[in-house]
């Protein structure tokens, strides 16, 4: 057994040294990092418990010695290596210098190339959201929809997280970790629970407006989920239905090489029906251009256009993320006039061809102004 086992560790490291592909996802860098720590076990199995636990390699690294250690096979040698790891990335971040152009510089100023560091104290980059641009095989939606009006008030994602692990209702815990994982990156994709979404999901609860939210920051996480409403729901929006096998060919033709298309058109299908975008049956969807709620519709333009002052508004009207939320395009400047007779923009001009409205608040401000 241990001869299969060193074998495996030196298959990795081979793997990594020669940079094959296969070496360098989050679970293959996590496992080759543990087999260091842990030197007489599989740690495969553990790199994808603290994936599913986590979320991602970022939240893994920036995630306590003591939530480490909370990990069934993680010890506090190994929670020490995994919090080391973060530390020196953060505290003496690279140098963009490469071995290449150092060499290649002359002798007096390759002294100049080689990184000094002040030791000033860096605070710990926030972690990153995964990018999302392929399929993905669950929508949890709905889950989150129902459980985000009861979130602690909390802007930190481990406790999010954490809070989301012990209240979602599925039975098995590893499926609430994954589940939870899910919930945390797609609703606050910038590693923060911003208190935007939080104020706005609490005064919303079980209303349009927190689904049409909810759906927004899931397309924006997913951006497949834009594709597919772009490029096969619009065009049937005359008719006003698709068969379900419609998304499921799409998606074959776009990721030929996926073997989780079935799983990703039902997660597609469950995230429009959740955000109430379509009506779903077993066999087609119906769906039509929507009335526009004022409220879910300043969240998503003080989204889109966060910085206050003048913007176009033709790329208003064609933002993809818009478009997406098949809210009626006839509607779109009379809801932006409501949004200027309740104080939430300033003006709107149209003489001759130019076309502009302003903002004033940044997205928080414009939700403590739209929940007061």
């Amino acid at each position: 057994m241990g001869s299969i086992r060193d074998g495996h560790r030196e298959r990795l490291r081979k793997q990594f040294l020669s940079g094959e592909l296969s070496s360098q996802t989050e679970e293959a860098l996590l496992e080759l990092l543990l087999t260091y720590a842990i030197p007489q076990k599989d740690v495969q199995p553990l790199s994808k418990l603290l994936i599913d636990r986590f979320g991602n390699i970022d939240a893994i690294l920036t995630a306590g010695i003591q939530d480490l250690c909370k990990v069934s096979g993680i010890k506090e040698s190994s929670a020490i290596l995994i919090h080391l790891i973060n530390t020196i990335r953060t505290k003496y971040p690279l140098s963009p210098v490469t071995t290449k152009s150092f060499r290649q510089a002359p002798v007096a100023r390759q002294a100049e190339l080689i990184p000094r560091y002040d030791h000033k104290e860096v605070r710990p980059a926030k972690p990153k959201a995964r990018k999302r641009s392929g399929v993905f095989g669950k929508a949890i939606l709905k889950e989150a929809i129902e459980i985000l009006p009861k979130l602690p008030d909390t802007d930190s994602i481990a406790e999010i997280r954490q809070f989301l692990v012990s209240n979602l209702h599925f039975s098995a815990e590893q499926t609430r970790q994954r589940n939870a994982s899910y919930i945390t990156q797609r609703m606050f994709p910038n590693g923060k629970a911003d208190q935007a979404l939080r104020l706005f999901a609490r005064k919303y609860e079980g209303l349009q407006e927190l689904r049409d939210v909810c759906f927004y920051r899931f397309c924006k996480a997913e951006p497949v989920m834009i594709d597919v409403i772009s490029e096969v729901i619009i065009p049937a929006i005359g008719i006003g239905k698709i068969k379900r096998r419609r998304i499921h060919d799409y998606l074959s033709e776009r990721f030929p090489e996926s073997k989780s298309i079935a799983d990703c058109t039902k997660a597609i299908v469950d995230a429009l029906s959740a955000g109430a975008i379509v009506h779903a049956d077993r066999t087609q969807l119906s769906f039509a251009y929507r009335e526009i709620s004022p409220r879910s519709f300043a969240f998503v333009l003080h989204s889109e256009f966060p910085e206050p002052g003048m913007h176009d508004l033709a790329k208003l009207e064609q933002n993809r993320h818009i478009v997406a939320m098949l809210w009626n395009p006839t509607r779109i400047l009379p809801t932006l006039y409501e949004l200027r007779n309740l104080e939430l923009i300033s003006k709107i001009s149209e003489i001759d061809n130019v076309r502009q409205f302003t903002t004033k608040w940044r997205l928080e401000e414009a939700v403590a102004r739209i929940t007061s």
